[in-house]
């Protein structure tokens, strides 16, 4: 039997951000349709010269895909929502999807200590 891994994500949106919030969340349910997601937060860009306002939400689920695996399948979701290296540049980020925790390792250090991802994490348990 695979192992299962036990994971959490954030994604956020600074254009057409409810849109592809959706659409992030309908594909990564359809995957891991145990998941489990906390609320919905707004914030203000850091260090961007897009100024629309983020929507971040971060998520809990269980999986036998490898991280590499995940951060691939979530790279794929950015593509189809129009990501690219030039719309990074520019600040505006249709959509963005973080593998922030497996197995209680963190992937993304930064990231966790950020007031939103603990915002957004609230209420579920890790």
């Amino acid at each position: 039997m695979e192992k299962m891994h036990q994971c959490v994500l954030c994604i956020g949106s600074n254009y057409h951000a409810e849109m592809h919030m959706n659409i992030a969340e309908k594909v990564l349910r359809h995957y891991f349709p145990c998941i489990r997601w906390g609320k919905t937060i707004q914030t203000a860009p850091e260090g961007s010269i897009h100024h629309a306002p983020y929507l971040n939400r971060a998520a809990l689920f269980e999986t036998t895909w490898d991280p590499d695996t995940l951060r691939s399948f979530f790279k794929d979701i950015e593509k189809a929502c129009g990501r690219t290296p030039a719309s990074k540049q520019t600040g505006v980020i249709p959509l963005d999807i973080d593998l922030l925790m497996i197995d209680g390792v963190v992937c993304k250090p930064a990231d966790m200590q950020k007031k939103y991802v603990h915002l957004a994490l609230h209420g579920l348990e890790i």
